[in-house]
Formats: structure tokens, sequence, C-alpha cells
């Protein structure tokens, strides 16, 4: 079952990794900005957080879907 669920989200969803890691850009950036106040330094560490692991998970999962490509390709590509 997990293969599959993986399966579907790589082959049918890649942008979803995309859109994963601009969210933890843009949190990223916004806690970057908030750190310039004093007041918001807590909720600037917490946008930090979630961000950098936004962009992780946008990362590995774009990481996932370009081995799937490759994969697809050589098989495609020795299959002839």
């Amino acid at each position: 079952m997990l293969a599959r669920l993986e399966r579907y989200l790589l082959q049918d969803f890649p942008f979803i990794h995309l859109v994963i890691g601009g969210f933890g850009n843009a949190t990223f950036l916004v806690g970057s900005v908030f750190f310039l106040f004093p007041s918001l330094e807590r909720i600037a560490l917490w946008l930090f957080v979630i961000g950098s692991l936004g962009m992780l998970t946008g990362t590995i999962g774009e990481a996932f879907v370009r081995h799937e490509r490759r994969s697809r390709q050589q098989a495609t590509t020795s299959q002839r």
C-alpha cells in the first residue's frame, strides 16, 4: 500500500513538493524579517523551524521525483 501511495504522489502530483518547498522558503523569509523586531523573536524562531522543515521536505520530495523519472527513462530505454 505504501508503494502505491508513493507512486501516486510521485507520478501524479510532483508539483506538491515544489509547493511545500515554496511555503518553506516564504515562511523562512517571514521569520527572517520577524527577527528584526525583538518582540517577535519567539515567533521568528518557530517560523525558521517550520520553514526549514518545509524546505527539507520539498527538496527530498523533488529528489524522489527526479529519481523516479530517471528510473522510468532507464526502464523505457532498456526495453527497446
